[in-house]
């Protein structure tokens, strides 16, 4: 098992560094991985709540609390009372956050599809199969 250990967490260091994820700005744009991962969940949500968000990312809530404050700031989401429930917020992108949404959302296609680019139709699916598997693996967990 330690070797398997071992193993995972090196594939681990390896994925985070072929995606860039350790870069101080995300794609290119002036903002951290976990703010542009922030704006995409918002942004293929619709709307939200700051609750909907600490549990899709599993991030601590004083954490989103200064990542909303700071999208909030700079103009990129906006928050109102629900009309349901006045002590709940729901987040919203603004135009300009709708537009760097749109343009992280593109570059993160790029980006996979330049990584993919140099292998083989075969390989392509070989991965995309590891990953799949992977994914429904790991997520078997979250739901127990």
């Amino acid at each position: 098992m330690n070797t398997k250990i071992k193993e995972i967490r090196e594939f681990n260091r390896f994925y985070t560094n072929v995606l860039d994820l350790l870069n101080q700005n995300a794609l290119g744009t002036h903002y951290s991985f976990t703010e542009a991962r922030v704006l995409l969940d918002i942004g293929f949500a619709g709307q939200c709540t700051a609750s909907y968000l600490v549990a899709q990312l599993n991030m601590d809530r004083s954490y989103m609390s200064r990542t909303l404050k700071k999208l909030e700031k700079d103009g990129l989401v906006t928050k109102e009372n629900s009309s349901e429930d006045g002590r709940t917020n729901l987040i919203r992108l603004t135009a300009e956050g709708t537009s760097l949404f749109e343009e992280i959302d593109q570059k993160s296609d790029e980006q996979v599809v330049r990584l993919l680019d140099r292998l083989s139709e075969k390989d392509i699916a070989e991965v995309h199969a590891a990953m799949r598997t992977i994914q429904e693996k790991l997520s078997r967990l979250e739901k127990k």
